[in-house]
This record gives C-alpha cells, structure tokens and sequence, in this order.
C-alpha cells in the first residue's frame, strides 16, 4: 500500500467521527428545533392534562400537570383502583403523597433531583442543570438516527440524553435512581408526538419505564400560559 492509499483510508475511518456535532451544536438544534430559546423562556406557565396508562396493571387513570418559572410542578394522578397520587414542588420545598404512605416530604436528594427534573425552563438550560457534558456518538431510537450526549449534574450519577438526529428534538432518556427498597433502578423516558402549542414543539407522550412498570402519559391538551394561584403548589392534603 502506497503512503498515499494509507492517507486516504486514515481519512476515510476519521470522517465519521469528525461529523459528529459538538455538545453545543446539538443543544442548540434542540433549542432552535423547540421554537427558539426566547421564545420558550416567553412562557412562564403551564398545564397540561390527560391520561396515564400502566399497563403492568391494565389500568388507565388522569393526569394533571401544572408547572410555573422557575421550580413549582405538580402532577397529579387519579389511578383507578389504587387512588390520587401526587408530586408537587414549590421551590425549596416537595412533598409526595401516595395511598401507601400519605403524605410525606421529599428527602435532600430527592429534592435535588426534583428541582433539576422539573426547572420549568430545563429544556433550554441543560448546560447549567449539567455542569459536565460530553457527546457519546451516534446510535439509534426506535430505528432512528440519534446523537446522545452524556450529561453528569453537580450530585448524582451520569445520564444518558438521545436527540433525534434529523429533527433536533429530544426523544430519550436514561437515568438511575437510588431506592432504599429496590438499591440502583434504572429508567428510561421516551419523549413521542410532538406537536405545536403556541409555536413552542411539546411531546404530548412521555413514556417512563423502570423494571417495576412503564406509565405512559398520553396529553390531550396543553396550555401555556394558563393563569395558576400560588395555592396550586401547596402541600397535599394527607
């Protein structure tokens, strides 16, 4: 083989990886392929309802979300059977409640993960939520293109982030929680149908899998901007 055939082959085995966006490129397609982060930050609240499925357990329940800038969050689910389930954040504050265990308040480290979770504006600020980035290469979502960018907050282990090649948009997620019942799970969320609201693209389907059980949400309407009173991030009623 002439020093020059070695040259081109060595080019040709580079190529791929020198294609590969940077961490900062395809954040910013995510924020450009979401409508623009100024546009995104514009908004300040939001609802969303639907319906959740688990279908480990062949039930389908509500779900109600209600979230304003920048940390309160409530979901709320009515899961037939088994009874109102809720998560609520208002700022340095979360609680939980469940038929099992009532209501109770978040531990430290679960605070900390809520508040990173749900920060109303997470999608636009990765890069602050996530002091430590890298990209981890191409791979394939549902037979689609993929970049995926590991992302390692301040605390906690490393996550894994999928952005659809093509579209920009963010289509999964891989994480792990620490349980005192179960140890390290792992879970995964798949971000499905985006659609239109207000020129901003929202999934509509968001399907968490963990081996205990799956929970798809499946959102019927979302509104941004929709008035909301301080008393709708109050600690649940026992």
């Amino acid at each position: 083989m002439s020093y020059r055939q070695y040259c081109l082959l060595a080019l040709a085995a580079a190529a791929p990886a020198l294609a590969q966006p940077s961490v900062d490129q395809i954040l910013t397609a995510y924020a450009q392929a979401l409508g623009g982060q100024a546009a995104y930050e514009k908004v300040t609240t939001r609802a969303m309802k639907g319906t959740v499925e688990i279908p480990d357990d062949n039930v389908t329940g509500t779900a109600l979300v209600v979230a304003k800038a920048p940390g309160s969050f409530r979901l709320t689910m009515d899961i037939p059977g088994y009874g109102v389930v809720e998560t609520v954040l208002d700022g340095d504050n979360g609680w939980k409640k469940d038929p099992d265990s009532g209501t109770h308040a978040m531990s430290k480290a679960d605070l900390a993960v809520a508040q990173r979770d749900h920060h109303f504006y997470r999608e636009v600020r990765l890069k602050e939520l996530y002091p430590k980035m890298q990209a981890a290469g191409p791979d394939k979502v549902g037979g689609r293109a993929v970049n995926v960018v590991e992302a390692t907050p301040a605390a906690g282990p490393a996550e894994k982030l999928y952005f659809d090649a093509e579209s920009g948009l963010l289509v999964k997620r891989d994480f792990e929680r620490v349980t005192l019942e179960d140890g390290i799970v792992q879970y995964e969320i798949l971000f499905k149908d985006y659609r239109d609201v207000d020129g901003l693209k929202l999934p509509f389907t968001i399907e968490q899998r963990s081996p205990d059980n799956t929970m798809i949400f499946k959102f019927t309407g979302i509104k941004n901007n929709a008035p909301l009173a301080d008393a709708a991030f109050a600690k649940p009623e026992k």
